[in-house]
C-alpha cells in the first residue's frame, strides 16, 4: 500500500500543487487548530484535490518534514481495487511503520466517501488523541451525511469554483489600481469559475469540459449515488431547473412545465427528492423568500441559482440573452462564497403583495446587513424605477439602511443608494 501511494506523496518527489488557491490561507487556519477533523466539501472538481495538496505543501514549507504529510486519494486506480473496511487504518499504520514512527502528522482522506465506515476511524483517531490532523474531501452529500458521528469534532469549509478575483489570479492578470473589467469580467459571465475550464486554451475545450462535469455531477453524484432507477427523468427535471436558474421555482410548477413541454407526469414528492439531490451535490442552491414564518419560507416558491455560470452556458448556450440572469447567478454564489463560514448568514429574497421584488437580503442573526438589486444596467436611466422603489420600500419595512445597486457598469451613491459595477463589487473584499 506503501508503494502504491507514494507517487503522490511528497515523501520522495516534489508534488503538482497547481495554482495557489486564494483560500488557503483562510484554510490553514482551521489546520492549525488541533482535535478537530478539517471536513473540505464542494461540488465537483472545483479544486479540492489541489486544494489538499497546497495545505500540506505550506506545511511542509512551514515546519513540516515531508515525512510529516499522508495523502491517500481514494479515486486513484491503484487504490480502487482495495477499498474496503479497516483500509485506512491499514495504510496509516504501514505509514507509522515505514515512513513516519512517532512525530505529528497531517493525513488528507481525499474523497473518502469511498470508504465504508471511513467516520468511524476519523472519529477513533481524534477521541484518542492521536498525534494527527485529518483533512477530509469529498461531495457535501456523501459526506454530510456521515459526519454526524463527528458532531463536535470537525469543522466544515465549503469550497466553490474561481472567484472573480481567482479567475484573474488564474488567467495571470494583475490587478490594477485604477482601470475596468468589462471585457474579464464577461469571460468570467460566460465560462464560470471551475479551475479546468479557467485553465483550457479554446471555447469549444471549455465547453466540453464543462458539459462532462455537469454530466458527471447528473450521474456519478445524484443518479448513481441515490440509486435512482430513471435517469431520463433525472436529466429532464435537470435541464428545466436549470433553465430557470435566477428565476422562481416551485415543485407544482416543474410538474406543469413536465406534463406540459415533455409530457411527462411524476408526483410532488419525487420532484421534492430530485431538488434535494440538486442541492446535496451542490449543482443547484434554492433561495427562500425573506419571513420570519418558518412556514411561508417553506410553502413560498424559491429562487434559483446554478454553482456555476460557465455550466449554464454550456447547456443552454443563450449568454447574451441571458446576461442579466447570469450577473445575478453571480453575486448569489459569491455572497454565499463570502459568508460561507458565517454560522448566522441567511440568503434571501424580498417580495411584497404589490409584486415588488429585490433581488437578494443579506441577513446575519435577526439583523437584515443589505439589501442588493442586481441588473444590467450602463447609467441611472437604464435602472428601471420599479427596481429603486422596491429596494426603497423593502429598506424601510425591514429597517435596513445599507442598500446597493449593483450595475454592469455604472457607479454613484444618491439617496442612500450605493451604485457599484459588478467588477468592483466582485474585487471588493
Amino acid at each position: 500500500m506503501i508503494e502504491k501511494i507514494a507517487p503522490l506523496n511528497f515523501w520522495y518527489k516534489d508534488q503538482d500543487t497547481g495554482i495557489r488557491r486564494e483560500e488557503l490561507k483562510e484554510v490553514m487556519h482551521f489546520v492549525n487548530m488541533k482535535e478537530t477533523a478539517l471536513v473540505l466539501t464542494g461540488v465537483r472538481r472545483c479544486g479540492k484535490s489541489y486544494l489538499t495538496k497546497q495545505i500540506l505543501a505550506e506545511g511542509i514549507k512551514d515546519s513540516l518534514r515531508k515525512e510529516q504529510t499522508l495523502y491517500i486519494n481514494f479515486e486513484d486506480e491503484d487504490i480502487e481495487p482495495f477499498i474496503a473496511k479497516g483500509i485506512i487504518n491499514k495504510i496509516y499504520t504501514s505509514y507509522r511503520a515505514e515512513i513516519n514512527p512517532k512525530d505529528f502528522a497531517v493525513v488528507v482522506l481525499d474523497e473518502v466517501h469511498k470508504v465504508p465506515e471511513w467516520e468511524r476511524w476519523v472519529r477513533t483517531m481524534i477521541d484518542r488523541k492521536e498525534n494527527i490532523k485529518v483533512i477530509i474531501t469529498g461531495s457535501g452529500s456523501r459526506l454530510e451525511e456521515k459526519t454526524g458521528l463527528l458532531t463536535g469534532r470537525k469543522l466544515h469549509y465549503k469550497l466553490f469554483p474561481l472567484s472573480f478575483k481567482g479567475f484573474l489570479e488564474f488567467r495571470k492578470i494583475r490587478l490594477k489600481r485604477y482601470g475596468k473589467y468589462s471585457n474579464e469580467l464577461r469571460e468570467y459571465l460566460k465560462y464560470g469559475g471551475f479551475p479546468l475550464a479557467v485553465l483550457s486554451d479554446s471555447p469549444e475545450q471549455k465547453y466540453a469540459w464543462l458539459q462532462q462535469t455537469y454530466t458527471d455531477i447528473l450521474t456519478r453524484d445524484i443518479f448513481i449515488r441515490f440509486r435512482l432507477r430513471e435517469e431520463l427523468i433525472l436529466k429532464k427535471i435537470a435541464y428545466l431547473t436549470l433553465n430557470s436558474f435566477a428565476k422562481f421555482v416551485s415543485i407544482r410548477r416543474t410538474i406543469n412545465s413536465m406534463k406540459s413541454m415533455m409530457r411527462l407526469k411524476i408526483s410532488p414528492s419525487t420532484v421534492s427528492y430530485y431538488f434535494d439531490y440538486f442541492s446535496s451535490s451542490n449543482l443547484f442552491f434554492f433561495i427562500p423568500i425573506f419571513s420570519y414564518n418558518i412556514k411561508d419560507r417553506e410553502q413560498y416558491p424559491k429562487k434559483l441559482y446554478c454553482i456555476d455560470t460557465g455550466i449554464i452556458n454550456s447547456i443552454l448556450k443563450d449568454f447574451s440573452e441571458n446576461i442579466g440572469r447570469l450577473m445575478e447567478n453571480v453575486v448569489a454564489i459569491e455572497l454565499l462564497r463570502r459568508n460561507a463560514l458565517s454560522a448566522n448568514f441567511m440568503l434571501c429574497y424580498w417580495k411584497d403583495n404589490q409584486g415588488r421584488e429585490v433581488d437578494f437580503v443579506v441577513k446575519e442573526g435577526l439583523r437584515v446587513k443589505q439589501l442588493i438589486q442586481v441588473t444590467y444596467a450602463s447609467s441611472k436611466d437604464e435602472i428601471e424605477k420599479r427596481e429603486l422603489k422596491a429596494l426603497i420600500k423593502a429598506g424601510n419595512e425591514l429597517k435596513c439602511r445599507d442598500l446597493l445597486i449593483i450595475t454592469w457598469d455604472y457607479k454613484d451613491e444618491e439617496n442612500g443608494i450605493k451604485f457599484l459595477p459588478l467588477w468592483k463589487w466582485l474585487l471588493e473584499i
